[in-house]
């Protein structure tokens, strides 16, 4: 389920991409914010119909508490989310990176494994756990 204050930050990305010309990069190019939710969240089911079929543990979307990412913003100086969902996204980092290219509708980065890991960064190994180890 998505809530309303989530719904407001996937609003939010949406327009700032669009306004940013990231929309401009991503084929086949959206065509409004609905039909991208749509599909969004078409791909969480399809990903948790898969995570049924395979009787795998907790696949769904893990969001550390608000204190816990404050601290590590405060203290640790982390300003990037790797491996991080639209869905689960914290939008006080300025910088995140999806495992989904069709994410860059919202502002994210596409295949962490193809920039540097360079600063502090909280990553969400929930997409592949044996890529992750």
């Amino acid at each position: 389920m998505i809530t309303p204050e989530r719904l407001k930050i996937q609003q939010k990305a949406f327009n700032w991409a669009k306004c940013s010309g990231l929309h401009d990069l991503v084929q086949p190019p959206p065509i409004s914010f609905a039909s991208e939710l749509v599909g969004l969240i078409a791909r969480k089911d399809t990903s948790r119909h898969l995570d049924i079929q395979a009787k795998k543990s907790d696949f769904s979307t893990r969001i550390l508490p608000s204190h816990i990412t404050a601290t590590f913003q405060k203290w640790e100086v982390v300003t990037k989310e790797k491996m991080a969902s639209l869905l689960d996204h914290d939008p006080r980092f300025p910088h995140y990176w999806s495992e989904h290219p069709r994410d860059k509708v919202y502002g994210a980065n596409a295949n962490a494994f193809s920039s540097r890991f360079s600063g502090f960064s909280i990553c969400h190994p929930i997409y592949h756990e044996n890529t992750m180890l």
